[in-house]
């Protein structure tokens, strides 16, 4: 009992909840929060949306309490000293499915 105390902390403080089942209602990364969008896309609309930014790729930077896989187009750290910026990333996105991205905004700017 003892153990799952402190990953139920975490939980709570990284996704805003301490339910394992579905996408969390926040996401904390890279010293910022993201709120979830109203719509899930796959994994082609996803690309789609980053080539039209000319970000080529995703990279998973987190897990979900659920075990979901979280995803970000993450800004090299010269790209944004470039753009005097300390955000890793304008939106992440939770895998829900094996074809459905479930889009994370920003809170905030940059």
């Amino acid at each position: 009992m003892f153990a799952v105390a402190p990953t139920a902390a975490v939980n709570r403080a990284r996704f805003g909840t301490f339910d394992t089942v579905g996408p969390p209602p926040r996401v904390d990364w890279c010293g910022r929060r993201y709120y979830p969008g109203s719509t899930t896309d796959t994994l082609a609309q996803v690309k789609a949306t980053l080539l039209l930014a000319s970000r080529p790729g995703l990279t998973q930077v987190d897990t979900a309490p659920s075990g979901m896989p979280i995803v970000a187009d993450v800004m090299p750290p010269p790209v944004r000293a470039q753009f005097h910026t300390d955000v890793c990333a304008m939106e992440v996105w939770v895998q829900t499915g094996p074809n459905a991205y479930l889009g994370y905004g920003l809170s905030g700017g940059p």
